[in-house]
């Protein structure tokens, strides 16, 4: 018990960056299995932030990091897939794995499994727009931008200016720059006609 207590602030120290370069640690981690370390160090490899990038040793790593239940391993493989980063790109893996995080509520992956099913599969509106909507009840300004647009343009959903207008400015809110851009040209408008 008391060893595990004291490995947890350990990993926790090493995987902070708290060091000018502990890469070789987490590798070691990693290759020990630990799930943080796996996904740390395959995000490592996948950028080239202290270490010499290497994709497809990081999609190793970060499978192995998925496979483990790391979310943001999954939303990595997701992004990873969808673009051809270190792999070949494969829309069905890119959706399996963005599914994973998404579901577990991780935003960026909900805002990609989104536009997944606004552009690679439009079959199917309203779970676009279910995603969307989760990332925006999490905070995230793109998604609550994009409830605004769903909303104006009926997307998925009934037009409804006024939920629309209620999105617009929680996404201004949350600092989305079109939504405050948006909402200066309404107010400019609106102060101009009152003249």
């Amino acid at each position: 018990m008391k060893l595990h207590t004291a490995i947890l602030p350990a990993t926790a120290l090493l995987l902070c960056g708290c060091t000018a370069n502990n890469t070789p640690m987490i590798a070691a981690l990693a290759a020990e299995g630990n799930t943080a370390a796996c996904y740390e160090y395959g995000h490592r490899l996948l950028t080239g932030r202290l270490v010499a990038q290497n994709r497809p040793q990081a999609m190793k790593w970060l499978h192995l990091a998925a496979d483990k239940g790391s979310i943001r391993a999954a939303a990595a493989l997701g992004a990873c897939y969808a673009n051809g980063i270190g792999t070949q790109k494969n829309t069905q893996k890119a959706r399996h794995w963005y599914t994973i995080a998404a579901e577990a509520r991780h935003p960026h992956a909900e805002i990609a499994l989104a536009e997944h099913y606004m552009k690679v599969e439009p079959t199917n509106p309203q779970l676009a727009v279910q995603y969307i909507r989760y990332a925006a009840m999490q905070g995230s300004p793109e998604a609550a931008f994009g409830m605004f647009l769903c909303f104006i343009q009926g997307y998925g959903v009934p037009r409804h200016p006024k939920l629309a207008g209620g999105w617009l400015i929680n996404a201004a809110e949350l600092g989305h720059p079109c939504a405050i851009s948006l909402l200066e040209d309404i107010a400019a408008a609106s102060a101009h006609s009152a003249e």
